[in-house]
C-alpha cells in the first residue's frame, strides 16, 4: 500500500492544493495528515473543509488543539498566539467542532503517527529529544516506523538497537531496512528547512520505501492573502 503522509498545512490553501494535485499524479492508496492544518495561513476554514471533503483522516496538532483549548494556547509564544486568535475568527463553528474530535495518535497500516513526539506529545519537538529519548520511545512502539511533523523540517532518524543516527531527507526514494525509524515528514504550508517548496512523503509499506516530494506552489499569492486577512507579517515572511 502506498500512503501519502502530509503535515503542517497551516491554513495555506495554495500549498495544500498543489500537494493534493501532486499526490493524485503519484497514484497512492491512501492519504493521511499529521495535524496542524490551521494556524499562520489565510485559509484555515477552506483547508479544513477540503481535508474533510477529500476524506483525508488526520490526527491533532498543537495549533489545532489551541483553537478550542486555552491550556494549549498558553504554550504559544506571543506571535503564534496572535496568529491563533486571528485564526479562530476565520473558522466556522462547525469546523471547530470537528477539530475537537481528532485523535492525538493513530497507527496507519504499520506506521505510528503523532504530531510532535511519541508516544502522544503535541508540543515536543524532535530536536528537543536526545538519542536516549529516541531509542526509548521507538523501543516501546510495536510499529517500526514512527512519523512526526511539528518541526516543519525533513529528517530521518534510525535506531538499529545500538545507536541512533540522523540524516536529512532529500527529494527521491530510499529503501528502509529492518531498523526502527522516526521520520520527520516536513511541512506542506510553511517549510523551515531552507527550501520553500511544499513537502510531503509517500511510504510504501510493502517494499518499505520512502519517497520525499518537493512541490512548488504560488507563494506570493499565499503570502499576500495572509497580509490581507490581518495575520502577523511574520506568517507571510516565513513562506519565502
Amino acid at each position: 500500500m502506498r500512503i501519502a503522509f502530509l503535515s503542517d498545512i497551516h491554513g495555506n490553501l495554495e500549498a495544500f492544493e498543489a500537494v493534493l494535485k501532486d499526490i493524485d499524479e503519484q497514484v497512492v492508496d491512501m492519504r493521511f495528515c499529521l495535524g496542524d492544518s490551521v494556524g499562520y495561513g489565510a485559509d484555515p476554514d477552506q483547508v479544513l473543509k477540503r481535508l474533510f471533503s477529500e476524506g483525508i483522516p488526520s490526527i491533532m496538532g498543537n495549533h489545532d488543539a489551541a483553537i478550542f483549548d486555552e491550556s494549549v494556547l498558553a504554550w504559544f509564544n506571543p506571535q503564534a498566539m496572535d496568529a491563533i486568535l486571528k485564526t479562530r475568527r476565520l473558522l466556522a463553528e462547525g469546523t471547530v467542532d470537528r477539530l475537537r474530535y481528532l485523535p492525538k495518535v493513530q497507527s496507519v497500516h504499520g506506521a505510528y503517527c503523532v504530531h510532535g513526539f511519541p508516544p502522544d506529545s503535541l508540543h515536543m519537538y524532535l530536536f528537543e529529544a536526545n538519542r536516549a529519548d529516541v531509542a526509548r520511545e521507538l523501543n516501546r512502539l510495536k510499529e517500526k516506523i514512527c512519523l512526526v511533523g511539528h518541526t516543519h523540517t525533513l529528517g530521518l532518524v534510525t535506531w538499529d538497537g545500538k545507536t541512533v543516527e540522523s540524516a536529512p531527507l532529500l527529494p527521491g526514494v530510499i529503501l528502509l531496512g529492518d531498523d526502527r525509524y522516526l521520520i520527520n515528514i516536513g511541512s506542506v504550508g510553511q517549510p523551515r528547512d531552507g527550501n520553500n517548496n511544499a513537502k510531503y512523503v509517500i511510504w510504501d509499506n510493502e517494499v518499505n520505501s520512502l519517497e520525499t516530494r518537493f512541490v512548488p506552489y504560488d507563494i506570493a499569492r499565499a503570502a499576500n492573502k495572509i497580509l490581507e486577512v490581518g495575520m502577523p507579517e511574520f506568517c507571510a515572511r516565513r513562506l519565502w
